[in-house]
């Protein structure tokens, strides 16, 4: 067995040992590491499937031409014209005014039980227009609908544009927040655990002073609790892991009806395994940090003696 190998061994050793001595302490910096990531975690859930609701409405949004009662079938043909060309364009579909109205009474019977006799029909012509699906599908339905309004016989267009734009501005919000909270949460976590390992180390301060001075390396000192706060990381995320699991599952049973009236054939997300191997890696990584600045603190203290 070589020395490295050695070393490991008597670092795991003695983090266990370390952890035994200290078993409240490390319990409680657990748990604030599996409440603090599964917060993390359950705002990552509800993002994400906000953004996949957002890209399932985007693919399902479609372009409305309403057209002037007066259009000559000249203007009409230059249309329809303009649109074979656009190669982005999936479908067309041409309704007239009479079979809006229908759609638009049968509707209103169907929400409200509202049924509407004004004794005229006051909805033009149009056009329903569908795009094939892309990335930038939201931004070819805006370049194309300002092309299309500056067509003479176009009385107007709608596809939704103010609401999609407040949607994706929402989007930006939820974003920025996260990484805010993502932050918040990791600069607490580093100063808890921290603190957790700081006791463990003053516990054993005299055997920590005994062993440098027989001549144990600083390194040699720092590894086991750098392996504790690693240990800590670890075991919280994956407690927290089984938090978020539960919480997800009592979300689709609860959402998952409404889901599907609201975007048909969308299914509530949970985290992807990327995402999860991140938010256990940055438990670690945090770890490793917090007990690294306090082996740090505690070697430079001992260094001015």
């Amino acid at each position: 067995m070589n020395s490295a190998t050695q070393t490991l061994l008597t670092s795991l050793r003695t983090t266990i040992s370390n952890i035994q001595a200290n078993k409240q302490t490390f319990l409680i910096s657990v748990m604030t590491i599996a409440i603090s990531v599964g917060i993390l975690g359950l705002f990552l859930i509800i993002f994400l499937n906000l953004n996949a609701l957002l890209t399932s409405w985007n693919q399902h949004v479609q372009l409305v031409v309403y057209l002037k009662n007066d259009i000559s079938f000249a203007e009409k043909s230059d249309l329809q014209d303009l649109f074979k060309s656009n190669s982005k364009i999936q479908s067309m579909e041409e309704i007239n005014k009479e079979k809006a109205w229908e759609e638009f009474k049968l509707t209103q019977k169907n929400s409200g039980g509202l049924e509407l006799d004004l004794g005229f029909n006051p909805l033009p012509d149009s056009y329903r227009i569908r795009f094939k699906p892309s990335e930038n599908r939201s931004l070819h339905i805006s370049e194309f609908a300002e092309q299309v309004q500056g067509n003479r016989g176009v009385e107007s267009v709608e596809y939704g544009k103010k609401w999609i734009d407040r949607f994706e501005k929402f989007m930006i919000f939820c974003q920025v927040f996260l990484l805010g909270v993502g932050v918040l949460l990791s600069l607490g976590l580093i100063l808890i655990i921290s603190n957790t390992i700081r006791l463990s180390i003053y516990s054993r301060q005299e055997e920590i002073e005994l062993m440098l001075l027989i001549g144990a390396t600083p390194s040699f000192v720092k590894i086991p609790f750098m392996l504790e706060g690693i240990f800590q990381g670890l075991i919280g995320s994956l407690v927290s892991l089984g938090f978020m699991g539960a919480v997800y599952s009592y979300l689709k049973n609860q959402f998952q009806p409404s889901i599907d009236s609201i975007a048909r054939g969308m299914e509530f997300q949970f985290i992807s395994q990327p995402f999860l191997l991140i938010l256990v890696g940055l438990s670690m990584l945090i770890g490793f940090v917090a007990s690294y600045i306090s082996t740090y603190q505690y070697m430079q203290v001992l260094n001015k003696k």
